[in-house]
C-alpha cells in the first residue's frame, strides 16, 4: 500500500536561478504523479554562492555555500524540503537534523565543453594553446591542468544564465567554458555544447547529475512522502561517492572525483585526488562484486531510535537561533535536537519519532539495508586507499596554498 501523507501542502525551498526552479519543478511534477492532491509552495531564497559571483569556490571554502541559508528555512520549519543539485550538498557535513530524503534518477554525469560562439573549433583538442577556459571548479582546473597544459584557465563564477552571458562577451575573453551536460539538457541549451568529455579524461563530480532532495531528519512524514522518488541505482552510487568525499574531507577547495557504475549488484568506484595544478595526484578504485552480502553485523531494524546516543550530539552542536550559529555536523555524530515534527496544516504532533537510517546522510528507505551499507563501505574504503597512497601530502599542499575568505 502506498504512503499517504499527513499534510495536504508542502512548502519546497529552492535557489531564485533559472535552473534551480526547472530542477524544482520538475521534482514538484513528479510528486504530483503519486500524490495529485497535495499542494507545493515554491519558497525562492538566495545563498551565500549567489551572492558572492566574484570569489572563486576554492577560497570560499565548503561551508554549505549553497546550502547554508536553506538549511537555515528548514531548521525554522518555514519549508518543509528543498530541492538541490546533488553535487552542491557538502558529504563531509550537514547541520543537525538535516539529511537527504531522496535521489532521484540521475541525468548525465559528464562535463561538457561549450565554445564560444564566435570561434569556428567543436572541440578542447581544436582550440589553439593560450585559448582561455572558462571554470571555477578546482576539479575541472586540476584535471585539465594535467590533460591540457596549453592552455589558461580563468574563473568564471554565476549561474548558467550569468557564465552563457560571460562566454558570448568576446570582450571578457573567454574562449571555452566548462560546464554539467545535466545542467545544459534541463535548461534545453544541449545544442550548446560543443563536445562531451568522457571520465577517461576527466572524472565527475560527487554526486554531479543527480537531484537530491534535504529535508530534516526527524520529519518522518516527508521523508515517507519523498521516498517514491527514490532511483535505486543513483542512490547506491551516490552513496558510495559521498562517503569517498567524506573520508578523503574534500570539498571546494579540495580537487578530487569519481567515477561510479551499478549493475544491481557490482559496484564500482573510481576515484582520483590531485593538487591544484594537477602536477600530482592519486588514483585508484574499488569493487564489490556483489553488494547484497553482508560485510559488517546485519542492523536489526532500518529505523533508530531518536534518543540512541550514538545519533545525538553533544549539547554544544545544537541547533541555535540564530543563523550565524546553525553549525554543521559530522556524519558520524548524528545530532538530532528537535523531537517533534509538527504540520502547520495538521493538528498531528508526533513526540520522540524513530528516525530512519541514513548513509552518507542519504536516508535510502526501502531500498536493501545491506546494499547501501556495502555501498557506503565501498567509498571510505576508496579514500583509505588513496590516502595510503600519499593524499595526506595532497592535502596539506592544498591547505597550506588556499586562503579562505570569510563570506560572514
Amino acid at each position: 500500500m502506498s504512503y499517504v501523507p499527513l499534510r495536504l501542502k508542502y512548502k519546497v525551498g529552492t535557489r531564485e536561478s533559472q535552473l534551480a526552479l526547472v530542477q524544482t519543478e520538475s521534482v514538484i511534477a513528479q510528486l504530483r504523479t503519486f500524490y495529485p492532491h497535495i499542494e507545493y509552495d515554491i519558497i525562492k531564497i538566495k545563498t551565500t554562492g549567489d551572492k558572492n559571483l566574484l570569489t572563486p569556490l576554492a577560497n570560499i571554502g565548503d561551508k554549505g555555500l549553497f546550502t547554508k541559508e536553506l538549511e537555515y528555512e528548514l531548521e525554522k520549519q518555514t519549508i518543509d524540503f528543498v530541492v538541490h543539485s546533488l553535487k552542491d550538498v557538502p558529504s563531509t557535513t550537514l547541520p543537525p537534523n538535516m539529511v537527504i530524503g531522496a535521489i532521484l534518477e540521475r541525468a548525465d554525469p559528464r562535463d561538457a565543453v561549450v565554445i564560444a560562439p564566435w570561434r569556428t573549433e567543436k572541440s578542447l583538442n581544436e582550440l589553439p594553446a593560450g585559448s582561455v577556459i572558462g571554470t571555477s571548479s578546482t576539479r575541472r582546473i586540476a584535471q585539465l591542468k594535467l590533460n591540457y597544459p596549453q592552455f589558461s584557465y580563468k574563473n568564471i563564477r554565476g549561474n548558467m544564465n550569468t557564465r552563457w552571458e560571460k562566454l558570448t562577451n568576446q570582450e571578457l575573453g573567454y574562449d571555452a567554458m566548462i560546464v554539467a551536460v545535466a545542467g545544459f539538457q534541463r535548461l534545453n541549451w544541449s545544442d550548446r555544447i560543443s563536445e562531451i568529455i568522457e571520465p577517461e579524461r576527466i572524472l565527475y563530480a560527487i554526486g554531479q547529475g543527480a537531484l537530491g532532495i534535504e529535508c530534516r531528519h526527524n520529519d518522518q512524514d516527508t521523508i515517507r512522502m519523498l521516498s517514491v522518488l527514490n532511483h535505486e541505482t543513483t542512490v547506491i552510487r551516490c552513496i558510495a561517492e559521498r562517503a569517498f568525499l567524506k573520508r578523503i574531507e574534500g570539498g571546494c577547495s579540495i580537487p578530487n572525483a569519481v567515477r561510479t557504475e551499478y549493475d544491481g549488484k557490482n559496484l564500482t568506484i573510481n576515484g582520483i585526488l590531485l593538487n591544484l595544478d594537477g602536477s600530482r595526484y592519486v588514483k585508484d578504485q574499488i569493487e564489490n562484486l556483489d553488494l547484497t552480502i553482508s560485510m559488517t553485523t546485519p542492523i536489526p531494524s532500518f529505523l533508530v531510535s531518536q534518543v540512541d546516543e550514538d545519533n545525538l550530539s553533544s549539547t554544544e552542536d545544537e541547533i541555535q537561533p540564530n543563523q550565524k550559529n546553525l553549525k554543521r555536523k559530522r556524519i558520524d555524530s548524528d545530532a538530532e535536537d528537535n523531537n517533534e515534527v509538527r504540520s502547520s496544516t495538521s493538528s498531528i504532533e508526533i513526540l520522540n519519532p524513530p528516525l530512519f537510517r541514513h548513509y552518507a546522510h542519504v536516508c535510502g528507505v526501502n531500498i536493501n539495508e545491506t546494499i547501501l551499507e556495502n555501498a557506503e563501505i565501498c567509498g571510505t574504503n576508496l579514500a583509505v586507499k588513496l590516502m595510503q597512497m600519499g593524499a595526506d601530502s595532497i592535502l596539506e599542499e592544498i591547505h597550506q596554498k588556499v586562503t579562505i575568505i570569510s563570506t560572514q
